[in-house]
């Protein structure tokens, strides 16, 4: 029979010498920094580094299968005091210590990352622990709770159930084994459930169904809660299927945050089951999830149960046009829609035709674009610029990483055209409906086989908006003289600071053959830009 291993610890006589020697090594390094560190200060220091150190190797020496070998476990408990011992010397002998910032309604203990142990939670948490503590809003990311840990923060939180609405629970098990993270979460949860929440996070903390069902009671019953947040949690297929099951109380439900999960089509499925009972929803991001066409069509039909989105997200996601005519037809029904982000769903040309139309009749207040990465030509310039026309509150436009090339930004700009026409498709160039949105702050065609004449056409476009802060045209192709006389153009607005890096640009030669004539079409643009009404 093999004798069980015994998890590394250290001996109280080795921890003392090991702090005595920490003492030597911070007041010899100040020395020679000619910064020297007064003897009590180094003393402090040196014991709260071990003291830290120790608490990280103990974390460590456990994992998921069993006890890790003692020599990697000592490994990472000298690796953490050097790493603490550098951190004194540069900061003058001080260490920074898990502490809170405690309002009069909320508190928070995000900073550096550190796994807390049964004392330091309770010193760390003793604001929520006294007597009559009554707070809002309760921030515990960036440490790491331990089943002895988790129980002191059940205690924190039940004490002040009667007050808390907000609870950001994200990233709180990080390092820990699987089995005693799943365990924290669930006292956490248990003691979260007994708190009439409004907003949950649970980001960050990667454990997959699992967890989700482990952190089950903070939700699962909530009556009022408007806004949960599931990023990074590994929410695989079984995970949104866990998520639908678990969170049934959805008529108050007004934000739903999914993103950097696994879900997939599937998954999407679920999610838009939930969507389809949240009547409410006003704030939905599913964002880099692996949701293809028919998860995309899944979300935009759970999303027409509603009319009150102001924010959607779905960006990173390759949904293609299949999604189009139904998310077109759930965004119709969204008018108060005021932020809308399609980045890298490979829409195609025809895709953003047929959601531009949509965005053309209802977000009459949209104030974010992003349609960025969608594989847009020339051919689709019209119809981007039909859904810009008439939004007077945009303030953010992105188009970068698509190939709309000067044809769509310069070339049907000398056109002059009087009006846009949705029903034909005519459409009038980006450029010009840009002209005629006074709040825009920040514009990106980054990445747009831009040269010159596009360029500059749009420098003229934006350069006399009050509000603009970026204007960003890099990795283009856009000549020596082009350059110049895009920073002309911006300088006469004085603009210049809010034209971007150009680092990346990569001017093309044959574009400088071309600067007689780019420089007549850039004086017809004015023209057309003065004539033209949108």
């Amino acid at each position: 029979m093999v004798a069980a291993v015994e998890e590394w610890s250290l001996s109280d006589a080795q921890r003392e010498e090991t702090v005595k020697r920490i003492e030597g090594n911070i007041s010899t390094m100040g020395f020679f920094r000619n910064a020297p560190i007064p003897d009590d200060v180094v003393a402090a220091a040196a014991a709260a580094v071990e003291k830290k150190a120790y608490a990280t190797a103990r974390v460590e020496a456990r994992t998921t299968t069993g006890v890790r070998p003692h020599h990697e476990t000592l490994k990472a408990y000298i690796r953490k005091l050097s790493a603490l011992v550098l951190e004194v010397v540069q900061n003058g002998g001080q260490l920074e210590q898990a502490g809170a910032q405690a309002g009069d309604e909320e508190f928070d203990l995000t900073g550096s990352r550190e796994f807390l142990t049964k004392e330091t939670a309770e010193e760390v948490l003793a604001p929520l622990l006294a007597p009559g503590a009554r707070f809002k809003k309760v921030k515990f990311s960036t440490k790491s709770f331990g089943v002895e840990a988790a129980e002191v923060a059940a205690r924190a939180l039940e004490n002040i159930a009667s007050t808390l609405e907000e609870a950001d629970m994200s990233d709180i098990i990080a390092g820990r084994p699987e089995h005693e993270a799943l365990q924290a979460l669930r006292i956490i949860s248990a003691a979260l459930g007994r708190a009439r929440l409004r907003r949950l996070d649970l980001s960050d903390n990667a454990l997959g169904e699992k967890g989700i069902r482990a952190s089950a009671a903070a939700f699962q019953e909530q009556e009022a809660l408007e806004s949960i947040a599931f990023g990074n949690v590994g929410c695989s297929i079984h995970g949104c299927r866990a998520v639908d099951e678990l969170l049934q109380n959805t008529g108050s439900l007004k934000r739903l945050h999914l993103y950097n999960n696994m879900s997939g089509d599937e998954g999407a499925a679920a999610i838009a089951r939930l969507l389809a009972r949240s009547p409410q929803m006003e704030d939905f991001r599913m964002v880099s999830s692996r949701v293809g066409g028919e998860g995309g069509v899944a979300l935009a039909k759970g999303l027409a149960a509603g009319s009150s989105l102001v924010r959607l997200d779905i960006s990173d996601n390759p949904m293609t046009s299949e999604i189009a005519e139904d998310l077109a037809a759930a965004l119709r029904q969204h008018a108060g829609l005021r932020s809308l982000n399609l980045n890298d769903t490979s829409l195609g040309d025809d895709g953003v035709a047929t959601v531009a139309e949509a965005v053309s009749e209802a977000a009459h207040e949209l104030e974010e674009l992003e349609l960025a990465l969608n594989e847009i030509t020339p051919e689709g310039a019209g119809a981007v610029a039909a859904a810009l026309a008439g939004k007077r509150a945009l303030r953010r436009l992105n188009l970068r990483e698509n190939e709309l090339e000067d044809e769509g930004a310069l070339t049907i700009a000398k056109v002059v055209i009087e009006r846009v026409d949705l029903v034909g498709g005519l459409g009038v160039l980006v450029v010009l409906a840009i002209a005629a949105l006074e709040a825009l702050e920040h514009v990106d065609f980054c990445q747009n086989q831009l040269k010159r004449g596009g360029a500059c056409a749009l420098a003229k476009a934006v350069a006399n908006k009050p509000a603009l802060a970026l204007l960003h045209l890099d990795e283009n192709e856009i000549s020596e003289a082009g350059i110049d006389a895009l920073k002309a153009i911006m300088e006469a607005h004085g603009k210049l600071e809010a034209l971007g890096s150009l680092e990346e640009n990569m001017p093309d030669e044959g574009d400088e053959e071309d600067e007689g004539e780019e420089e007549g079409g850039d004086d017809e643009l004015a023209a057309s830009m003065a004539k033209a009404t949108i």
